[in-house]
């Protein structure tokens, strides 16, 4: 198969003048069927659809993405769209379903697959390869079905591009039970792909990547969003499913990176952790080429006048990594300094965040240390909101006048969701010793030590309930800045368990007498007297001083019940009658848990 990514870069330099009036036609009732007689054709198609449908960066996430960045908000950054989170959504402001005057929804997506699934068939090319781009037609099709089935329930699962002027194209919303059928059976269809592929078809879909999202599906199906009765038999098949996809997933070769910290940077070989990536070359600053991460991610000063806005931790999250013996912070025996609050801790902690004097190179910059006091010289014009930074997926050799080019691959699955997601299912079907070893597998990579009884700080045999709570932290920082906040919140119906909090702040100001000032004084080198400070030290309760504080004009947490499941655009429910609004909502009669 010819080399595919990056996705949207549709090279037809060499192709032949046949092949290029094919290219320029415009059908809307399909394309030209001479696209399937010419491998390269039907590829640039496919490789179209990967284009639309594959996920992307979550801060990348706005109104014309599936999903849209209302589904990025958490507890756990300052960014996002707050109305879920406040307690302000209104009944047509998700519109995963369709999107309002835009052709780039859903159902446009789903009806590209469905034409090229039908119409393929009717082409000349060898079975082989055929087969193959339909394989990775059915995943697509899957993927699309997967982010509007965890937001609504049951969607109509449309399987065939619907010709309006022959059938009736107003069909009713498919039971969830349904949908987890639909989309199962769609990604067997892609066991003949292979489990890996070579790199310069990285990002293609595998067979691995398909049992790994199946697993992912059922454990949602069996997660207290759509399983409020716990029926015991939907979390022994997602168990079945989560074990025989890290089985297979080890078998070809899967494994956890030994570096944590650059598991979501490194490209390459040695790296076999990432399942499902979209693939970024960094080459220009094209949105679907290059990710916007570093440049809005990485501190002000340290950007071309584009950073320091968003993905800046909270202290909740700060406050949720354990200690470096594996214990949190507030357990007995941890250790932990609410003064020092770094020292000490789980070493991902240091891998995920900057806080206040923290070694950081950037750019390059040996020694450099990122400050995050109030009034901080070179980045008083945009200060952290939060009183950190995120180092997660932060390369330290980019250059300032290059952040907006970044080459960084998405990595929407890896390994050790995985093995969470196995852990999670394991100790909901009593096999908990199996979630005992995900967990400490996970936590040996990180570097926690593994103490005298090897469980890597965990607790020695606790209940369903310790374990479910153990491992919903484990995911929480395991999987920072990752995407997987929200959707773990809303699944697990822990969301509004949060109401009544708030997002929270460390600010850190110099301590009187001392000044900003104070700190920027340079001596006959240059030197910043800061940079010379021991933070570890007195040096630190000398010159700062630090309080926790809400967020800047951060409302009280409110996300109502309603909201584990989103209303249908009540436009779309006009065009199509048929179609049932979502209980909890204006008029709703239909259960999305069915």
């Amino acid at each position: 198969m010819k080399k595919l990514i990056i996705y949207s870069a549709i090279i037809l330099a060499g192709a032949s003048s046949c092949t290029k009036d094919i290219l320029e036609k415009t059908d809307f009732n399909g394309i030209d069927e001479r696209v399937w007689n010419n491998e390269g054709t039907a590829n640039l198609y496919l490789n179209r659809s990967y284009d639309l449908i594959m996920p992307i960066w979550p801060h990348m996430r706005g109104n014309t993405s599936l999903p849209t960045g209302i589904h990025f908000i958490s507890d756990d950054l300052n960014n996002g769209d707050t109305k879920p989170l406040f307690g302000t959504l209104t009944i047509d402001q998700v519109s995963d379903f369709y999107g309002s005057g835009n052709p780039n929804n859903a159902y446009s997506y789903v009806r590209r697959v469905n034409t090229m699934l039908e119409e393929i068939d009717g082409g000349t090319l060898p079975a082989n390869v055929r087969d193959g781009i339909k394989a990775q037609g059915y995943f697509l099709r899957a993927w699309v079905y997967f982010n509007l089935w965890k937001v609504y329930g049951g969607v109509p699962y449309i399987t065939h591009p619907q010709d309006w002027l022959s059938e009736n194209v107003l069909v009713p919303r498919n039971k969830s039970s349904e949908c987890v059928d639909s989309m199962l059976n769609d990604l067997a269809k892609c066991s003949i792909l292979p489990a890996t592929w070579g790199s310069a078809d990285a990002g293609r879909i595998t067979s691995v990547a398909a049992q790994a999202v199946a697993g992912r599906i059922l454990l949602y199906w069996a997660s207290p969003l759509f399983n409020p009765n716990g029926i015991q038999e939907r979390w022994e098949r997602a168990y079945k499913a989560n074990r025989a996809a890290y089985d297979s997933l080890r078998l070809k070769g899967y494994e956890l990176y030994t570096s944590y910290a650059n598991v979501l940077t490194e490209k390459g070989a040695a790296n076999k952790e990432p399942i499902l990536i979209r693939s970024y070359n960094g080459t220009t600053t094209t949105s679907n080429t290059s990710n916007t991460w570093e440049s809005v991610t990485r501190p002000y000063s340290e950007t071309a006048g584009s950073g320091g806005a968003s993905n800046q931790p909270t202290w909740n999250l700060v406050r949720s990594y354990p200690m470096k013996n594996g214990k949190m912070v507030d357990e007995a025996g941890s250790g932990y300094d609410s003064v020092y609050y770094w020292k000490d801790r789980d070493p991902r902690f240091d891998a995920s965040i900057a806080y206040n004097g923290a070694v950081w190179a950037l750019s390059g910059k040996a020694g450099r240390k990122q400050w995050n006091y109030t009034g901080v010289a070179e980045d008083k014009t945009r200060p952290s909101a939060t009183g950190f930074y995120s180092r997660k997926a932060i390369p330290l050799g980019t250059l300032p006048a290059n952040v907006t080019q970044g080459a960084g691959n998405w990595v929407e699955l890896r390994l050790a969701e995985v093995m969470l997601n196995l852990a999670e299912c394991a100790n909901a079907t009593g096999r908990i010793s199996e979630a005992y070893d995900m967990l400490t597998a996970i936590r040996k990579r990180a570097g926690i030590t593994a103490g005298s009884d090897n469980l890597y700080g965990l607790k020695a045999n606790m209940s369903r309930t310790e374990m479910d709570n153990a491992i919903m932290n484990e995911r929480r920082i395991e999987l920072a800045f990752e995407g997987k906040r929200n959707d773990d919140l809303r699944r697990t119906r822990r969301f509004h368990l949060l109401n009544g909090s708030f997002r929270q702040r460390l600010t850190i100001t110099p301590k009187s007498p001392a000044t900003a000032a104070t700190l920027e004084a340079k001596d006959a080198n240059g030197v910043m007297f800061r940079d010379k400070l021991n933070i570890d030290g007195e040096d630190y309760k000398t010159y700062f001083t630090a309080k926790v504080e809400n967020l800047s004009s951060e409302q009280t947490i409110n996300f109502l019940q309603n909201y584990y499941f989103y209303a249908l655009p009540t436009t779309n429910i006009a065009k199509n009658p048929s179609m049932l609004q979502t209980k909890g909502w204006a008029d709703g009669t239909f259960d999305p848990t069915e």
